[in-house]
């Protein structure tokens, strides 16, 4: 699962004293979780990475094939695809989608060279259409050769913590403290 540490000292040092007071820390982690998946489908909505910057916009070429302008958002597969796992006192969050590391993190698709059989509609009068058809539907085929290329993927990060998100994983944390205290603080001797 492709995840971010949060490498905060405060925040923990607190799951620390936390993981003391509790015998499991399942329930702060979950909630922890379930406030990350809001904060990251917000920061889908928005188009920006946890620092507040921007996407980088969509290339040209992108655009013209694409159904709408959004960017990471076209069937948003992605984004429905973030999930959490809590297991001992760790959490996971991101997404197991090979295609997710790319997007977090840019980087390059090399594509290798090809050749296949592209099928067309020939008129009466001998005319080739320029649109690709069915190989049952079409009356006319040649063979297409594409060299290898290279598509460059800018990042777009989608995960990982804001300062709004580390201030509120810290809030999450100091509510179970002082639930944890005042518990104990009642409880009969």
């Amino acid at each position: 699962m492709l995840d971010v540490l949060m490498d905060d000292r405060q925040a923990g040092e607190l799951l620390a004293r936390l993981a003391e007071r509790l015998d499991s820390l399942q329930a702060p982690l979950n909630d922890i979780a379930e406030y990350l998946h809001r904060s990251t489908d917000d920061r889908f909505r928005q188009q920006v990475g946890p620092d507040g910057s921007p996407w980088a916009p969509l290339a040209p070429s992108t655009l013209a094939r694409k159904k709408g302008s959004r960017t990471l958002r076209e069937s948003s597969a992605l984004q429905d695809t973030l999930r959490h796992q809590v297991s001992g006192n760790e959490l996971l969050f991101g997404t197991d989608r090979p295609y997710g590391a790319i997007h977090q993190f840019g980087g390059k698709i090399e594509h290798a060279a090809r050749s296949q059989q592209a099928y067309f509609r020939q008129g009466r009068d001998g005319s080739v259409g320029n649109r690709f058809v069915k190989k049952s539907k079409s009356n006319f085929a040649q063979w297409v050769t594409r060299g290898a290329s290279v598509t460059a993927i800018p990042a777009r990060p989608y995960l990982g913590l804001s300062t709004d998100d580390e201030a509120e994983v810290l809030a999450i944390v100091s509510a179970y403290l002082i639930n944890g205290f005042e518990d104990e603080a009642v409880a009969p001797l």
